[in-house]
């Protein structure tokens, strides 16, 4: 019995394959339409629209960037933070313009109102000519990285996500890089 189930379901699907290849439909007639009619119009795929960029993944690079700010910054290394402060401030660019609003919180003008100030005084930071002293420039560039994860905290507490806390991160290196000068 189960030869002959299986020998005709074989039969079944070399026929299908024989009609649609010789530009026939293997489905009796009317039975597309009774199908199109039961569901309303057509059918459609099953894909959700596209969702709106993920934040969480903008700032996940937005801290990447940070922490390798603060390192060079720990570090002493003026030229290395302002390429980092740069790629940084792109980021926020990117957030601004992708993702200027996220579950109803104005994200675009909160980075302009609590993060670019904060950045903009670091800048000032890298711009400084050299004082000789590396532990001074030192510490002038952690000063204003300080402010910078500070804004970063006030705008997580503004949004209901103070529970996410930025640190310094200095401590530990987990790149394959040196930030020395």
């Amino acid at each position: 019995m189960f030869r002959i189930a299986a020998t005709v379901g074989l039969l079944v699907t070399g026929v299908g394959v024989w009609l649609v290849a010789n530009g026939q439909s293997p489905t009796p007639p009317g039975s597309a339409a009774k199908l199109e009619s039961s569901a309303g119009s057509r059918l459609q795929p099953l894909v959700e629209a596209p969702a709106g960029p993920e934040l969480a993944l903008l700032m996940g690079g937005l801290q990447t960037l940070t922490h390798k700010l603060a390192l060079s910054s720990d570090a002493g290394n003026a030229p290395l933070a302002a390429f980092y402060l740069h790629e940084s401030l792109e980021q926020l660019k990117t957030i601004q313009r992708e993702a200027p609003e996220y579950e109803n919180l104005p994200i675009a003008v909160l980075i302009d109102r609590l993060a670019l100030p904060a950045y903009a005084e670091l800048e000032t930071a890298t711009t400084l000519p050299p004082s000789g002293k590396l532990a001074a420039s030192r510490e002038i560039l952690l000063a204003g990285l300080d402010r910078v994860v500070q804004s970063c905290n006030s705008c997580h507490a503004a949004t209901q996500h103070g529970f996410i806390q930025i640190t310094r991160g200095t401590e530990v290196n987990p790149f394959n890089q040196s930030f020395k000068p």
